[in-house]
């Protein structure tokens, strides 16, 4: 699957495929080391979510999001949060919260490596099944519940 490097999770990687800049700037990102061919990862996201910072081989460099948006990568599987995804199974990849809100999804089964599936939608709530189990988890919350799509 193809992917801009914006739609890199933490921590993921992807082998660089393209660049769609003009010619000046796509130069520029080629010196810096962002190589077709190349591994990239996505190593820090600022408070605001601009800039991005990207491993590629042992070097870290800073991107704007508006570049960062340009350049596209092969990865294995796209990772999305709990609210956007689809009908379907997934599983989850990472829970972004404190001890408390990892403990509360934990008591309806609910924690990485577990995997789900996506049965309905009402308004801003997302129903899922989790071990033969219904439950309806918010918008505030599912976008903080990161999964991926199993066959």
């Amino acid at each position: 699957m193809i992917i801009p490097l914006t739609d890199l999770f933490l921590g993921q990687k992807g082998k660089i495929i393209s660049i769609n800049l003009k010619e000046e700037d796509k130069n520029r990102l080629i010196a810096m080391g962002f190589i077709p061919g190349k591994e990239v990862e996505l190593v820090h996201i600022s408070p605001f979510g601009d800039p991005l910072v990207f491993k590629v081989g042992d070097k870290k460099i800073v991107l704007r999001t508006s570049e960062a948006q340009n350049v596209f990568v092969e990865v294995e599987y796209k990772i999305e949060n709990l609210y956007d995804s689809n009908f379907g199974k997934y599983e989850i990849i990472n829970i972004y919260g404190g001890h408390h809100f990892r403990e509360e999804l934990g008591k309806i089964g609910i924690k990485e490596g577990k995997i789900i599936s996506v049965v309905g939608k009402n308004g801003n709530k997302t129903i899922i099944e989790v071990d033969g189990k219904k439950h309806a988890i918010g918008k505030g919350k599912a976008q903080k519940i990161f999964c991926k799509k199993v066959a």
